[in-house]
């Protein structure tokens, strides 16, 4: 499984931020390698890193979602980025249960979910609407 790394056109113009994003990617990167054992996942290494995933992503939405709106981001759009966040945290809260119910293959079927949906429609696309109210240029 391909891993990806942080590139700074990820960026979204604020360094809490990207750096969350850049730990975000490195703990997928962390479920990737467990695809990578020819055994394939340890279950209590799968569990550690999907608990940490969904520990650290809840605090990253959350910061994420009193950034932007301090920033003037409006109102009706954080309600949307807020539903995008619940809508992915729910969806790996899923995998996470078809896994712990024994079913291995679930972390092979959620990456194109981290790696599609999450980095490259999120991160690389939804999270970039906001930036023009974190420089400051937007307020409309």
């Amino acid at each position: 499984m391909s891993r990806f790394e942080w590139k700074p056109e990820y960026s979204v113009g604020d360094p809490v931020i990207d750096t969350q994003h850049a730990e975000l990617i490195a703990i997928i990167n962390e479920l990737a390698d467990q695809l990578q054992g020819a055994e394939g996942p340890a279950i209590a290494e799968a569990r550690a890193v999907f608990d940490h995933l969904a520990n650290y992503v809840t605090a990253h939405f959350a910061y994420e979602e009193d950034r932007i709106a301090a920033a003037g981001y409006p109102e009706e759009r954080i309600v949307e980025h807020q539903a995008e966040h619940n809508s992915m945290l729910r969806k790996v809260q899923e995998f996470e249960q078809v896994f712990e119910n024994g079913d291995a293959d679930a972390l092979q079927r959620m990456m194109p979910f981290l790696y599609g949906e999450w980095l490259i429609h999120h991160i690389c696309g939804t999270d970039k609407d906001y930036m023009p109210y974190l420089a400051g240029g937007a307020r409309a």
